[in-house]
């Protein structure tokens, strides 16, 4: 007898365990730290971005008491050129500010300058039309100096290149392919110098030399240190190229490292923090979500067009991936529902069981009584017998209370998942995203249903427990909860006469604080007829 209950509730328990475990794939070991680690740089974000602003200010300061007007020229595009990743609004007063300033020192050179990087601005910004304006409109290249035209040519590469991925913002512009600006600048720049690596690594890259290209790229990268923003450029690049070559740990290890960087220079109009976000939405939606709010309010505060409709494209990702984490949890619930019905029936059948045998044995008893001969061993074997009862009460009640934590953690769950998609919401002020998943009030039914368990289930097995419980009360104190069902009071007591008296595990397990629970056993006990510091002892010895 005791075996099959035993194989049957050990099945019950084994199967709850399988179904706890069941879970959405998670990051691996390595991704994961590598995330912990970029959550310290978004932490500190605030602290960069301070510092980013009081240097500002400090050359805002010098620019102000500069009189000489070309000195005054370098400062704004110096100013310029520290904000062009930082404030799309600021870069372009800057700029405007060198284009007076060149007019009114009537230096060509200086006006061009300012230009072609006020082109460069709105190429980089998504302002397409406006960037096709100034720099194919309003430079005059035989004009321009050796170093001038070599970056001129270089903006138009770069400016071809960002519209051929992003054509489909707005209407096509007939500008040449960004092929024939590479080539030449190729043949016009240093080996040496910086722009031709990188104009090599992308056509390496084209033509599908990835090796080549990885090198390449790692030249450039080792030419810089993580506390310039270059560094983020190129490790974007190497995570390019690794995603191509079928490198995903690589990629997303890259991504990160481009992302720390462009925290630590308080860059705003970024990519890879928003790349990272949706290569991960699939195992660790928060996070995703997380990182996309951030980059969100980044690029709303660069207040360029580019970067949030980029942003916006990830959204209906976020929202499938909680579509797909809430269907999971769903299928949990129903299996874990299924199982913990098996694990009632299985106490079921082992209560069926003891009892089964306890009546056999009283036939066995009065069987020998009859032979005073046999009356010794048979008191030995009853004895024996009986502590194989009681060891297995003992176990049953201990399963017993093991159901109730499993039931009591399941509404504790439930309800904590509520409170955090409520509190997504009100950070992520995104209410479209959100519109079609309705918050439920599943925490408060589940509650009532394992109440209801609770008080089906302990009177199954202690069908006297109220009457009984009454009769250690004086009249006026007794409890007359409704049929089949238990007031607190005798909730709290039922799971005293279970073994559970740690009025923690108490308040756990009910869903109330301690104080609540303190409150009910001191005015049940007050009510008590005889001694109420033996009160709880009485209450254990119920039903034995």
């Amino acid at each position: 007898m005791r075996s099959k209950a035993s194989v049957l509730l050990s099945f019950a328990v084994v199967a709850l365990m399988a179904a706890a475990c069941v879970r959405h794939d998670q990051l691996d070991h390595s991704t994961r730290r590598l995330l912990n680690e970029l959550d310290g740089y978004v932490a500190a974000r605030e602290v960069y971005v301070a510092r980013k602003l009081d240097q500002m200010e400090a050359l805002h300061k010098l620019c102000r008491t500069t009189e000489d007007p070309e000195r005054r020229f370098d400062l704004e595009m110096t100013m310029a050129g520290e904000y062009f990743a930082f404030s799309f609004d600021s870069t372009q007063a800057c700029l405007k500010r060198c284009q007076e300033l060149a007019l009114a020192l009537k230096d060509r050179e200086r006006h061009d300058l300012a230009t072609i990087q006020l082109g460069h601005l709105y190429a980089k910004a998504g302002s397409y039309m406006e960037a096709n304006s100034i720099l194919y409109g309003q430079i005059d290249t035989a004009a321009l100096s050796e170093d001038l035209l070599n970056e001129y040519l270089y903006y138009l590469y770069d400016f071809s290149r960002d519209l051929a991925g992003n054509s489909g913002m707005v209407e096509r512009l007939s500008i040449p392919p960004a092929v024939s600006f590479r080539n030449r600048l190729l043949a016009r720049l240093p080996k040496d110098s910086e722009k031709w690596r990188t104009l090599r690594r992308d056509e390496l890259y084209d033509e599908g030399r990835l090796a080549s290209a990885d090198s390449l790229a790692r030249i450039l990268l080792a030419g810089t240190s993580p506390e310039e923003h270059d560094y983020a450029i190129y490790a974007f690049h190497l995570s390019d190229i690794a995603e191509r070559d079928g490198r995903p740990a690589d990629r997303i290890a890259w991504l990160v490292r481009s992302a720390e960087c462009d925290l630590i220079n308080a860059v705003r109009d970024y990519a890879s923090l928003t790349m990272v976000a949706q290569n991960i939405v699939s195992q660790d939606v928060d996070r995703s979500f997380r990182y996309l709010r951030i980059a969100q309010e980044d690029a709303l505060a660069y207040n360029a067009k580019l970067r949030p409709w980029q942003i916006s494209r990830f959204l209906m990702e976020v929202e499938d991936a909680y579509t797909a984490r809430q269907a999971r949890a769903r299928t949990l619930s129903r299996i874990s529902a299924i199982l913990l019905a098996i694990l009632v029936a299985a106490l079921s059948i082992i209560t069926w069981f003891l009892v089964s045998k306890s009546r056999k044995l009283s036939r066995v008893r009065e069987q020998l009584e009859s032979s005073n001969a046999k009356l010794a061993r048979a008191n030995e074997e009853l004895n024996g017998l009986n502590k194989q009862i009681s060891k297995a009460d003992k176990m049953k009640e201990g399963y017993i209370i093991d159901f109730l934590q499993g039931l009591s953690e399941q509404v504790a769950v439930q309800r904590s998942e509520d409170n955090r998609f409520r509190n997504l919401l009100k950070q992520g002020k995104s209410d479209q995203l959100f519109k079609e998943l309705a918050i439920s009030e599943r925490s408060e039914r589940t509650r009532e249903e394992f109440y209801r368990k609770f008080d089906e289930t302990f009177l199954g097995l202690y069908p006297d427990f109220v009457e009984q419980f009454n009769g250690l009360l004086q009249e006026g104190a007794r409890i007359n909860p409704p049929k089949d069902r238990l007031t607190t009071e005798l909730r709290i007591f039922a799971l005293i006469r279970l073994g559970v008296d740690d009025s923690k595990k108490i308040a756990a397990m009910l869903d109330y604080s301690v104080s609540t629970i303190y409150n009910y056993k001191v005015a049940v006990k007050n009510a008590a007829l005889g001694d109420r510091d033996k009160f709880e002892e009485q209450v254990k010895m119920i039903g034995k």
